[in-house]
């Protein structure tokens, strides 16, 4: 997501559903991004269109009408709600109706962050689903705050590592 936002694409359609992961070597898995489909490229640093995105992950200014402008930031929100899906193993909102989802266009409703979450996950996908666009941070950033993370988790000695909480 950092090199497309570097090459002004706008995926707006991101979830775990249009990620691939190549587990051939499992302790190095690669990731990659599928289903550009609803993609666009940004010009004059906004992107403008019609809603496009799927529902539980669609940043709230795709759905309230606030502008018919949107940044990247709306791929950010869309990657917060794909780090509750991993943490988690479960889709959003799924015992919700459609109706009752429409609450993220009043900037309301966020999925339930389990009590067994990291601080530093919690912190980074909170801030990913921030309501203002503004105040979310960019892949760059995201992706720094990743590495360090993962480094924190294997340096730790083994018998201090936390169970990890893997979704079957």
């Amino acid at each position: 997501m950092e090199y497309l936002h570097s090459k002004n694409i706008v995926h707006f359609d991101l979830k775990c559903d249009n990620l691939l992961v190549n587990l051939k070597d499992p302790l190095r898995p690669i990731c990659k991004v599928g289903d550009f489909g609803l993609s666009k490229i940004k010009r004059n640093t906004l992107v403008t269109g019609g809603v496009r995105g799927t529902l539980p992950w669609m940043a709230p200014e795709l759905l309230n009408g606030s502008s018919s402008k949107v940044s990247e930031k709306v791929d950010v929100f869309s990657f917060g709600i794909v780090l509750w899906e991993i943490l988690t193993g479960e889709e959003p909102y799924a015992n919700m109706h459609y109706g009752a989802i429409i609450g993220i266009v009043n900037n309301t409703l966020r999925p339930p962050v389990p009590s067994y979450c990291d601080s530093e996950w919690r912190l980074l996908m909170e801030q990913c689903w921030a309501p203002d666009p503004v105040g979310r941070p960019s892949f760059t950033e995201i992706a720094r705050r990743l590495r360090v993370m993962s480094a924190a988790c294997q340096s730790k000695p083994q018998g201090h590592q936390q169970q990890s909480q893997v979704p079957k």
